[in-house]
């Protein structure tokens, strides 16, 4: 007879139930963003056009295999873009070994003339297409800016450009006067990266734009000589050894300088330059160059850039004479608040028509609109009303007519998905091309006769289509499959309204429901944040959909509430993609009146949802994040019990200028102290996880220590993971942190203990922040 297995004491996890927690962390890894492709095929198509033609490629993903698809966007057809099997044998006479047809290892495709070109590790291999014939052609070279006529590269070398002609091999240099932080074609120590490109052993090329004929480019000359220094110390360095510091220059809110950039035009040939004739641009983080807001005209005839100044009150369109270096202002704009030319960080809604007139993203009004500036000093407005232009997608000059998505358009729409319309160059009506109630993300041609548009929403698998500038569609490209997702357990989060705090505004939400659901039980709940105001959190498409930066910085929900918790995501006042009041609202309210959005958002989404256990509400987020979940923590601590906050700017007074300049006010106009986390260290009642990359050279660790001193000083229990080396991407570390993180809600919210288990290290650092 068996004996019966004893009880496990009050302190001993019973088998049973650390069995069913391990296989909800297998679950929860399988649902982290790098492992999705496995469970979706065909999830979007990204457009890879060749040149300036109408015809692109993609590669499209089936699981753990992939094909490369031809399209001709003219001809309305797709085709494979090569033969794969003949292509794996090809480039196996110069590999070794054949690579799997079904799973090239392409990093890069170019097509030219019957050839195709293709990147394999550090290797260019071109292979004919008739007889698929492999030569290896050239090594790839990360630190060089390479000609769209592949004859020009420029690099560089000791603060200097140099300019090699790859046909012959020669190399010359370009400049001579560049020095220590006073150098060309690089960004701003704040913004370059250095960490995460040093662990990962990559160089990067130069800042410059080539123009279409590869005969000059445009570069800067960036000046951080008057910033002041930041200092951080690799405490194990990838070469062993002694810890080893690292000094950078660094401009923090309040500081009396920021980094500035002339611009240059070379000539490939002659290395001959031209430098504007205008003041230094300011360049608080990222440069005008970086961002992508520096372009060619068509005929090559000007340069053309967008920049504001420090805190972006003036932002303004610049037109540069590659030839005698003169620039003139095309259209500006001043504002006592913050001016952005797009709905998002990064996004820049500019066009130079050819008649000269300026296509201008505007939030003037309270809304954001679109407006053309005409030659003669006439401002036409497009569009109007309480709704908001989102992107311009493509300008038909001939027919009058611009394409560009618009969110909240049609009465009791979802104001933040994106439908495609489009409006006459004179203004007036606006036709809808899309009413399908999804959120359609578009990718134009070189010559804006077509794009591609992937369509999806948060519960439904992107679609991706070719459709011409009238906006019919005229290919089917892709249909996603999200059979296996399903399979794995994950369902789409639940879209829901409530009020902000006070009552007067609709907030968007998000709600995950726990694996194995039953209406019956009380779940913990688990909320992520980031404030904002460059982006919004709350998932708009569906996973691996793509798009702009909403959603990127999170999109754990689903990995949650595989865990057994209920995820909220909470897009509250001060974020993106609503009227600019509603954004502008983290400006009024820099002492974070946005808490009180959160606790009201999640207490209002409880009172329909009993399963929704208030008194287990904790919360996390990353960056912005980071410091909005220990703000949440310190101003609602007895709401919110359990908080993990990774790589948070906690003190906004020892962070980078540019984010908390432009968003909440220069120095005289804004009280950072009324910010910091640091004031209110004394209020922690609940468990707070801070976690911090050693070499974060973005959100520098040296606000999360000022925030631990606070604590210490207040006689208060918290917990700190350190992780060595890792930037502000958590990497390395990024699986420790993960299961880190899981572990604290599952011990401290849930009230489990946490298996031992081990997360597979991430493959690529675009997925850290899964």
């Amino acid at each position: 007879m068996t004996e019966p297995t004893p009880a496990p004491a009050d302190d001993q996890e019973a088998p049973a139930m650390t069995s069913d927690l391990h296989a909800r962390y297998a679950k929860a890894e399988a649902l982290l963003k790098h492992n999705l492709k496995k469970l979706i095929t065909s999830p979007r198509v990204t457009a890879n056009w060749i040149g300036e033609t109408d015809s692109f490629w993609y590669r499209n993903e089936t699981g753990d295999r992939h094909a490369f698809v031809l399209v001709d966007a003219a001809a309305g057809t797709k085709r494979p873009a090569f033969d794969h099997d003949r292509l794996a044998e090809a480039l196996a006479g110069v590999l070794g070994e054949k690579p799997d047809p079904k799973a090239l290892p392409l990093a890069d495709a170019e097509f030219r003339d019957g050839t195709v070109h293709v990147v394999v590790g550090r290797k260019e291999i071109a292979v004919s297409l008739d007889g698929y014939e492999a030569t290896v052609v050239g090594e790839v070279r990360m630190d060089e800016a390479t000609s769209p006529d592949g004859r020009w590269a420029v690099a560089l070398r000791e603060h200097n450009l140099w300019i090699r002609d790859i046909t012959t091999g020669e190399e010359r240099q370009l400049t001579t006067d560049g020095a220590e932080a006073y150098e060309y074609g690089v960004s701003t120590d704040a913004a370059a990266g250095r960490v995460l490109l040093e662990y990962l052993g990559l160089d990067t090329p130069p800042s410059v734009v080539w123009s279409p004929d590869s005969t000059r480019f445009v570069t800067h000359r960036l000046d951080q000589r008057e910033l002041e220094l930041m200092h951080l110390v690799r405490s194990v360095p990838l070469d062993g050894g002694r810890p080893k510091p690292m000094t950078y220059r660094y401009a923090v809110a309040g500081d009396e300088h920021i980094a500035t950039s002339d611009f240059f035009v070379f000539d490939a040939a002659t290395g001959t330059s031209v430098k504007a004739r205008c003041a230094p641009v300011d360049a608080s983080l990222v440069p005008a160059i970086d961002y992508g807001f520096v372009w060619w005209s068509e005929d090559q005839a000007r340069v053309y850039w967008v920049s504001g100044d420090r805190g972006d009150h003036h932002v303004a369109l610049h037109a540069l004479d590659p030839d005698t270096g003169e620039v003139t202002v095309l259209a500006e704009e001043r504002s006592d608040s913050q001016i952005s030319l797009g709905p998002q960080q990064m996004d820049c809604n500019v066009r130079v028509l050819s008649n000269g007139d300026v296509l201008w993203w505007s939030q003037r009004s309270g809304w954001a609109h679109l407006y053309r500036y005409s030659t003669d000093g006439t401002v036409t407005t497009l569009t109007s009303g309480d709704w908001t232009v989102r992107h311009i997608v493509t300008v038909d000059e001939a027919a009058r007519r611009v394409v560009f998505t618009a969110g909240g358009r049609e009465p009791g729409s979802d104001p933040y998905l994106q439908q495609l319309c489009s409006v006459s160059l004179d203004g007036g009506q606006v036709t809808a091309l899309t009413s399908d109630g999804l959120d359609h993300h578009a990718q134009p041609s070189p010559s804006g006769r077509f794009f591609v548009d992937v369509a999806s929403r948060w519960d439904t698998p992107a679609v991706s289509v070719l459709r011409d500038r009238s906006g019919a569609v005229v290919l089917e490209l892709e249909r996603a499959d999200a059979t296996a997702l399903y399979a794995a357990g994950w369902a789409p989060p639940e879209r829901a309204v409530v009020k902000s705090a006070d009552g007067e505004t609709d907030l968007y939400c998000a709600i995950y429901r726990p694996h194995d659901f039953d209406p019956d039980r009380k779940y913990p709940v688990v909320e992520e944040i980031y404030p904002g105001p460059q982006i919004s959190c709350a998932p708009l498409r569906f996973p691996l959909s793509g798009g702009p930066l909403t959603g990127a910085m999170f999109g754990a929900g689903g990995v949650f509430a595989a865990l057994g918790f209920v995820a909220v995501v909470v897009d509250g006042r001060g974020s993106a993609l609503r009227s600019k009041a509603f954004q502008d609202d983290a400006r009024r309210s820099g002492d974070a009146r946005f808490v009180d959005d959160h606790v009201s958002a999640v207490r209002q989404l409880a009172e329909a949802r009993p399963w929704m256990d208030l008194d287990r509400v904790g919360i996390y987020g990353h960056s912005a994040g980071g410091y909005a979940s220990t703000r949440a923590m310190l101003q609602e601590p007895d709401f919110y019990k359990v908080a993990v906050s990774s790589g948070g700017n906690h003190d906004n007074r020892i962070n980078h200028a540019w984010w908390g300049e432009k968003y909440f006010g220069l120095k005289g106009d804004f009280d950072f102290d009324r910010q910091t986390n640091v004031a209110l260290a004394g209020n922690l009642k609940g468990k707070l996880l801070l976690v911090h990359g050693e070499m974060d050279d973005n959100a520098v660790p040296h606000g999360t220590m000022r925030l631990v001193d606070a604590l210490i000083k207040a006689n208060k229990d918290f917990d700190l993971l350190i992780l060595p080396n890792a930037c502000h991407h958590m990497v390395p570390g990024a699986a420790y942190w993960n299961r880190r993180r899981w572990d604290y809600f599952v011990r401290h919210l849930m009230g489990e203990t946490p298996p031992d288990y081990r997360i597979a290290e991430f493959p690529n650092p675009d997925f850290v922040l899964a």
